[in-house]
């Protein structure tokens, strides 16, 4: 059985409509917002990997994702999402190994 991936698109205008509207601060609050959400959302299905695509600007949104990722997923592995489809650290996989309820 091939394993699943879902892939997420972070960046801003893929994901919210009136993106135009949003303050910076506001954009990565959103942003923060989803990718938490879809890990809770999935927390139950092992073996799922999930390609959250942040993409490579400054670096902010990939460091907000690792310290969730630290302080509220730590049963869940990350990694660099393939550098072939992402871009050189453009995108995080997180694989799904258990979750506390």
């Amino acid at each position: 059985m091939k394993t699943q991936i879902l892939v997420i698109d972070l960046h801003i205008e893929k994901i919210a409509k009136a993106y135009r509207n949003f303050a910076p601060a506001d954009s990565l609050i959103y942003q923060l917002e989803l990718f938490e959400r879809t890990l809770q959302v999935n927390r139950f299905k092992k073996g799922l990997r999930i390609d959250f695509i942040h993409g490579t600007g400054k670096g902010t949104l990939r460091s907000e994702l690792i310290k969730i990722l630290n302080q509220k997923f730590p049963e869940f592995k990350y990694e660099d999402a393939p550098f072939s489809t992402y871009g050189f650290q453009g995108a995080i996989r997180v694989t799904i190994f258990s979750a506390t309820q």
